[in-house]
């Protein structure tokens, strides 16, 4: 009798194994279908990595944006930092790299802080992107980069134009202001002067901070808000 007890409690422990077993294969087809949507916090998006990635943004965004003025280049490649820390953090971290840089470029050119704005909200917009898995394929990203252009144009028209006249002396502001001067309306050359560069700039900071995620090895990748979304391109 006892060795029929031993085999029912055996057999019932085997069965518990294999009922496991499927609900953890079935929640890995469900992660790997989209069935099962990821949960995200704004405490979770703040991890030590994040934290880390933050700094190494604002850094990248006054280098990338001296760099633009330097060269004098009719665009303005400050935004690369803020943009790689939302796509890997989230639209939090994001906010928080764009803002901190105009804080910081602000202190030796005063109009930066203007801008804060949109700065913060490319963060939040390329986070939220990121989020919903718009930067998988090619058309989705294309899509991506037009919304995160013209987000930012809408956002700093008002500021350029009602409270800078248009001209900013740095980006864009040669050709807007040439604009004005063969006798285009003020809003009329600063909407068709960026939305062409602007949209050019996203595309190009976009692909540096693609290529850079590439080479980023999925278990690091795993440990950073949005990294996992990108964990399916690399195989």
């Amino acid at each position: 009798m006892c060795e029929n007890v031993d085999n029912t409690i055996w057999k019932r422990c085997q069965e518990g194994k294999e009922f496991l077993k499927m609900q953890r294969m079935h929640k890995e087809m469900k992660e790997d279908i989209g069935m099962e949507k990821k949960k995200y916090s704004i405490k979770e998006d703040f991890s030590m990595l994040a934290l880390l990635i933050i700094p190494v943004g604002v850094a990248v965004n006054f280098v990338g944006g001296q760099l633009a003025s330097i060269l004098k280049l009719p665009m303005y490649l400050d935004t690369i930092g803020t943009i790689f820390a939302a796509m890997l953090c989230g639209p939090w971290v994001g906010a928080v790299t764009g803002g901190l840089t105009n804080v910081v470029t602000g202190i030796a050119n005063p109009v930066n802080f203007a801008f804060i704005p949109v700065n913060v909200i490319a963060g939040l917009v390329t986070g939220f992107l990121a989020r919903k898995q718009m930067f998988s394929v090619w058309w989705k990203w294309l899509i991506s980069m037009l919304v995160m252009a013209w987000v930012s144009i809408i956002v700093s028209a008002p500021i350029v134009v009602l409270v800078y006249g248009g001209v900013t002396g740095g980006g864009t502001s040669i050709i807007t202001a040439a604009a004005m001067a063969a006798g285009a309306n003020i809003w009329a050359a600063f909407f068709g002067t960026e939305g062409v560069f602007q949209v050019l700039d996203r595309i190009i900071s976009f692909l540096i901070c693609w290529a850079v995620i590439k080479v980023i090895p999925p278990r690091t990748l795993v440990k950073f808000g949005c990294g996992s979304n990108y964990i399916k391109e690399k195989k």
